[in-house]
């Protein structure tokens, strides 16, 4: 900071007044920029600015992809927590709008895809699906068991918070379809889920890694598919993650889950986010128990004296690294360090946009799920609030 102060061209004065503004800010109360509820619904309507009249959701302002990897998902689920926080029925109307937007997308005429998307789509009508290479030999990408499951979650959610299932009803047949295509396509014999179909030459394959995060993903769908429509297989394949992801996926000699599973061997890379992500998602839908405390403990030992979230070192602050230990909070039962929630409030929160950066660089792109997931965390929002708990959510409850 002094170097860039003294090759600016300023006075001693004025760059001892800029270093005073600084650290003003960086020591103001969080209110001085906003409550963490006036910063999510701030961030709800972020969202909201991106969704176009069809109910596509770019990925972010300026992407040409929507929904790859998800990612349209998880932004709706950030507008129900930012309607059932506020109650303004712009978040709702959004959420119905994308998942109409999704249900259309679906495929429901191929019986070999049926009750799939693929990975990625144009953010410009006619939304064409776009391929995606990963490498590898890899040309494309699709049938990911995440996708499939949370369009069954959102239906839930939305009959939750709308307090009537009319588009559950509606959709059934689609809602079906999915959940039917990840048991019968994605399913291994272990119990747990494959991620998703890839494309070798001209033969589709099943990748056959199970994501630890994935696994929640589906369970957040099989129990609202046992919720909506009252099928045992839904109940019973739930029930099962429910059991088994934390023996399967938890590392205790590491103390946190691992990124996912080959075969029977826990991965315990990192790549990135992807291996923070299990740490903060999985407590938030599994809830409270042993493994949910100690991957709390993993992100809260990462928090630095800023309060940026940075678990590996060296590694970078990313925004979801402090969403995910708000989330991990929530499902264990604990605080989230007041330093980390301020830290989320101040520094990657575009305050012009609403939106959130990926990072704490400041040209860092600005996602709709960033967003998303720093909503679920600021708002305190459970992954089943709302509603009577089903028998199979009461045996969740008591098994973890």
């Amino acid at each position: 900071m002094g170097a860039a102060l003294g090759g600016s061209g300023k006075s001693p004065r004025a760059g001892r007044v800029a270093v005073t503004v600084l650290l003003a800010l960086a020591i103001a109360p969080a209110t001085a920029i906003g409550s963490p509820r006036s910063v999510a619904l701030r961030a709800a309507d972020f969202i909201l600015s991106a969704q176009d009249r069809h109910g596509a959701i770019p990925d972010s302002p300026r992407a040409r992809t929507v929904n790859e990897d998800s990612n349209m998902e998880y932004a709706l689920v950030g507008l129900a927590a930012a309607y059932g926080a506020s109650g303004r029925e712009r978040y709702l109307a959004g959420v119905e709008k994308g998942i109409r937007w999704l249900a259309a997308r679906e495929e429901m005429d191929d019986p070999r895809w049926r009750g799939s998307w693929r990975y990625a789509y144009s953010a410009k009508p006619p939304y064409r699906p776009l391929a995606v290479s990963p490498g590898r030999g890899i040309a494309d990408v699709r049938g990911v068991d995440a996708t499939s499951s949370l369009f069954v979650y959102l239906l839930d959610l939305h009959r939750r918070l709308a307090g009537n299932g009319a588009l559950a009803a509606e959709l059934e047949p689609n809602a079906r379809a999915a959940l039917d295509f990840v048991l019968a396509s994605n399913r291994l014999r272990s119990g747990f889920f494959a991620s998703s179909w890839q494309l070798h030459g001209d033969a589709w394959r099943l990748w056959r890694f199970q994501y630890a995060a994935d696994q929640g993903d589906v369970l957040l769908g099989l129990r609202a598919g046992a919720r909506l429509y009252g099928h045992p297989g839904y109940a019973d394949a739930g029930a099962f993650l429910t059991r088994r992801i934390p023996r399967a996926f938890f590392s205790s000699a590491r103390g946190r889950y691992a990124l996912g599973r080959e075969g029977n061997a826990r991965d315990m890379s990192r790549e990135g986010f992807d291996g923070i992500f299990p740490q903060g998602y999985l407590p938030w839908i599994l809830g409270p128990g042993r493994a949910s405390r100690h991957a709390f403990a993993w992100l809260r030992d990462g928090v630095r004296r800023s309060g940026a979230v940075v678990p590996w070192t060296p590694g970078r602050a990313y925004t979801l690294s402090a969403a995910m230990l708000g989330l991990a909070a929530q499902g264990s039962d604990r605080r989230w360090p007041a330093r980390s929630r301020r830290w989320l409030l101040r520094v990657p929160f575009d305050r012009r946009t609403g939106g959130f950066r990926d990072t704490a660089e400041a040209r860092s792109p600005r996602y709709v799920n960033v967003a998303a997931f720093a909503i679920l965390s600021l708002l305190r929002f459970r992954p089943w609030r709302g509603g009577p708990a089903t028998s199979l959510e009461r045996a969740a409850a008591g098994s973890t």
